[in-house]
């Protein structure tokens, strides 16, 4: 019988007590202190001693849940003789300092971890690595975090010398969130996954709650918001199933924060409200000061100036008098936004300036408020200094990443860095220094494919623009390269040519992407944008190629760096005027690029291989109902094959097209690697696309290459090519562009990669690919031998010539 449904057991109190605590071990916390409340008036008068334990119980479920003045008052009375001295009041009192501790009382929680500490010196206890716990929750409110790591890992030394797993599971949870308050989100991920698993092997409901609301706090602080408001929202709804207030209060603020992060302000505010309500009720001062200072960066977005300064008035003075210095921190900075939209420049430059000079000021916040310093030296027509601290700022983001190991980790926090440079740049345009813009903007991209690659990025502290010439790339390359910059109110191109660079101004993100929109879904719905002459079409080619056009020679290679959704975009299909409307395509051959940086490092003229040797991966058998044959996958491979001789070339196909089969292939001696298959692109981890493959017989679980897995083999091909759905990907990292298995193919090294940005035709595809072939066999390199196989499908008479069926390849450049 389980726990919770059996009868109140009143002649064995111990096990009663062992099904109590299993309860609130489980997350049953409301039974658990209601079966502890009524155990204790059972026993008060016969086993006074039992009757506290239960008491004692009760105050820690009443805590668990968030409800810190009733289990205060549980506590209110000492434990009867002769358990004054012994682990009851040992308990008691650690319970107490927490308590007090979280309702900003810190001479009260100092005194009782004191009580703690000498009844422990007199009487030593297994009680020993609770202490450490507790004392460690206590340093944490009062911003030690050095010493509250310090306890946290002598409990988790305790733990594992008495193998004692709760204890274990708490003390890496701990362990993490100190982690994640000194910034290392590599390592609270880490440690939070260490604790969630070891919280599900034991049962521990809330520890493995608790856990999982840390690693999306880690995401929403990596800039992966999305996935961070699912795991929020998820830690939300466990913790209300578990009756923990507590912790339902955090993690509805911190889906606040991530709806806040995407724009989403109306739902923002009702978490922040609904927050702010309980942890009123609940007297939770640390929550209380978390939501009024949410509110007030919430309601200053909106410009609800009034709103936003009560509730910043309110978190100063809580904050103020609890002595906790982040949460003035925080507040403050808070207050100099408000200073500086009601034009109070110079109170909101002391507040800045305060803040920055604090030691402690962690570097999430400390660029952001260099960062308003810049801004608010700009207004005061002070740009020599303005310049300086958009740079401060910018080398203190960059110190902060540097921190960061995983490239899981890298790429999202990019995403942090979008204002960060796009407010540098803006400033940059703004005061005519337009190619210290550009370069300020290209050192802030792709980072994390260039740091894969090898590519050393310059010291940020002593780069400067004279340590890459733009035009030098251009001139070596014979082309001219379209650098984007997508943003409102404006948007931005720089034209590089071999004789120079030239800046346009153009419309904001909103407008371009407006226009996008719409014609991609025209090309989706198979229209024939040419014959219709798609308005959208040419508005775009006048927006994006126009200003530029008279730089761009007819039939020569331009590369396109591109911003925001511009990524998902083929500027090939845009449609240019002159000599009857056509595609851009006709004009241009045209190659996508993450950065200059990396177009620095692009020799197409010396990635040869002599011989050519070919990979082809394909034609698997359907693993899944959800991947069906693709019928014309063996024409495609067969085609393919025919250009290459048999001595040159490896062919894996149906049972042999499983994973480890490409990994085992030894990829790096391959000029010319090709999939056929299905493809799957995850938005939420980009890392986690996969080409679908044959099952492998010894895994059957096992049917999909990952690009996780693709990254760790490098390879020097000339070319990889995905003949699959969405092979380009489809999530979009600010700073990193489009990340999926083109970007894994590019940082394992291939020179180019030929993916898809949606669905490919398993019809056109083997066409299309047999011509590609074709040309690179006569010795075309692969700019040129894409471009000759998309013509011949648009030159046909066939369904083929609309856009839909040849635009969907994309050809990326620049490893």
């Amino acid at each position: 019988m389980s726990p919770g449904c059996g009868r109140f057991n009143s002649r064995d109190p111990e096990a009663e007590l062992r099904a109590i605590e299993r309860l609130g071990l489980h997350g049953d916390l409301a039974e658990a202190q209601k079966r502890a409340h009524l155990a204790g008036l059972r026993f008060s008068h016969h086993f006074p001693v039992w009757a506290w334990r239960f008491h004692l119980v009760e105050a820690q479920m009443l805590f668990l849940q968030g409800h810190n003045s009733e289990s205060l008052a549980v506590l209110s009375q000492d434990p009867p003789p002769p358990s004054s001295t012994s682990d009851l009041t040992i308990q008691q009192s650690m319970l107490r300092a927490m308590i007090f501790a979280r309702m900003g009382q810190m001479d009260q929680a100092d005194a009782a971890l004191r009580t703690a500490e000498l009844a422990l010196e007199q009487h030593p206890s297994k009680l020993m690595g609770e202490f450490y716990r507790a004392r460690g929750v206590v340093d944490v409110e009062k911003d030690d975090l050095d010493h509250a790591d310090k306890m946290f890992r002598q409990s988790l030394i305790f733990a594992r010398q008495q193998n004692d797993r709760f204890l274990l599971a708490s003390a890496l949870l701990n362990v993490g969130v100190i982690a994640l308050q000194r910034e290392h989100y590599d390592q609270a991920l880490a440690w939070s996954q260490q604790a969630s698993d070891a919280a599900r092997e034991i049962g521990a409901s809330l520890i493995e709650e608790r856990a999982e609301g840390n690693i999306a706090w880690a995401d929403y602080q990596l800039g992966n918001f999305e996935e961070a408001l699912d795991r929020f929202q998820s830690a939300r709804k466990q913790a209300e199933i578990l009756g923990s207030s507590y912790d339902r209060i955090e993690w509805l603020n911190d889906s606040g924060l991530a709806l806040y992060r995407m724009g989403r302000l109306s739902e923002a505010e009702g978490c922040y409200q609904e927050a702010f309500k309980i942890a009123e009720k609940t007297k939770n001062q640390q929550e209380i000061i978390d939501a009024h200072i949410s509110l007030s960066l919430l309601y200053l977005q909106i410009g609800n100036l009034e709103s936003a300064a009560r509730h910043t008035n309110a978190a100063l003075a809580l904050a103020t008098s609890s002595g906790r210095t982040s949460d003035q921190e925080e507040a403050a900075f808070s207050k100099a936004l408000i200073e500086i939209h009601q034009g109070d420049t110079q109170t909101a430059l002391r507040l800045l300036k305060n803040l920055d000079h604090g030691v402690a000021l962690s570097p999430s916040l400390r660029w952001q408020v260099q960062l308003a310093f810049a801004d608010v030296l700009d207004r005061m027509d002070q740009p020599l200094l303005a310049d300086q601290y958009f740079r401060n700022a910018i080398f203190t983001f960059e110190a902060q990443r540097a921190t960061l190991k995983r490239e899981e980790s890298k790429l999202p926090f990019s995403t942090n860095a979008k204002e960060l440079y796009g407010e540098y740049i803006r400033f940059l345009v703004h005061h005519r220094r337009t190619e210290e813009a550009l370069f300020w903007l290209d050192l802030g991209r792709a980072r994390t494919l260039e740091e894969g690659l090898g590519i050393a990025s310059p010291d940020f502290r002593s780069a400067t623009q004279r340590s890459f010439q733009a035009r030098d790339i251009a001139r070596r390359l014979n082309a001219t390269i379209l650098v984007y910059r997508v943003s409102s109110p404006e948007s931005y191109l720089w034209a590089i040519t071999p004789s120079g660079t030239h800046f346009f101004r153009l419309p904001a993100e909103k407008e371009i992407n407006a226009h996008i929109r719409k014609y991609q879904q025209a090309i989706l719905e198979s229209r024939d944008t040419l014959a219709d002459a798609y308005a959208e079409g040419l508005d775009l080619y006048n927006i994006l190629v126009a200003p530029a056009q008279k730089f761009i020679q007819k039939q020569s290679p331009v590369f396109i760096v591109p911003d925001g959704n511009l990524a998902t975009f083929n500027f090939e299909t845009l449609l240019a005027p002159g000599g009857g409307l056509h595609f851009w395509i006709e004009d241009a051959v045209i190659t996508v690029a993450s950065s200059l940086k990396l177009l620095s490092a692009f020799r197409p003229e010396l990635h040869t291989h002599t011989p050519k040797k070919l990979l082809i991966v394909g034609d698997p058998i359907s693993p899944d109902e959800k991947f069906p044959p693709l019928l014309n996958a063996g024409i495609e491979v067969g085609s393919i094959a025919s250009h290459f001789p048999a001595s040159a070339e490896t062919v894996l196909t149906q049972r042999q097209a499983v994973p480890s089969a490409y990994l085992r292939s030894d990829p790096s001696q391959f000029a010319f690697i090709h999939f056929v298959a299905h493809g799957t692109s995850s938005s939420e981890q980009p890392l986690d696309s996969a080409i679908v493959l044959s099952r492998e017989s010894s895994d059957p679980d096992s049917y999909k290459l990952y690009a996780r897995e693709i990254v760790q083999h490098p390879l020097h091909a000339d070319m990889v090519t995905i003949s699959a759905c969405y092979g380009s990907g489809s999530r979009i990292y600010g700073g990193e562009g489009l990340v999926g298995l083109s970007w894994a193919f590019l940082r394992a090294g291939a020179h180019y990669v030929v993916g898809s940005l949606w669905q490919a035709s398993d019809a056109a595809a083997p066409q299309l690919m047999d011509r590609l072939y074709q040309e690179l066999a006569k010795g075309r390199p692969p700019d040129l031998a894409l471009r000759e196989a998309k013509l011949s499908l648009l030159h046909s008479q066939s369904i083929f010539r609309k856009p839909l069926y040849w635009a969907t390849f994309q050809l990326y450049g620049g490893s």
